[in-house]
């Protein structure tokens, strides 16, 4: 009969009374974590952004300067082979023109 009389009292007790203990411990304090990204998280957006344009701005530079030094290095090597062509054909007109000799035997 005990049991029964457990029961009935248990099925007596409202629902509310339950959680009513939990209810106002969570209300009241916010955990560590919680409390610490909350505070922390939007004051490091602004850093983040700065950050995130300061290093896209080097990037750009970096890679700009980079292929201006290519450049500069390909005229010059563009430069240095129209010189050199220049002084082949200036040799070449001034070399004597040696007469093809027609000999009478042939190889085939």
């Amino acid at each position: 009969m005990t049991c029964t009389r457990h029961a009935a009292r248990i099925l007596l007790l409202p629902r509310t009374a339950t959680f009513a203990t939990s209810a106002p411990r969570l209300q009241s304090k916010k955990s560590p974590y919680t409390q610490w990204y909350s505070d922390v998280a939007p004051a490091m957006v602004p850093v983040f952004l700065l950050g995130s344009a300061v290093y896209l701005g080097l990037q750009l530079a970096q890679t700009r300067l980079s292929h201006e030094k290519h450049m500069v290095e390909a005229m010059e090597r563009v430069q240095n082979l129209e010189a050199e062509i220049d002084a082949l054909q200036q040799s070449r007109e001034k070399a004597p023109i040696l007469p093809v000799s027609s000999s009478k035997r042939r190889f085939w």
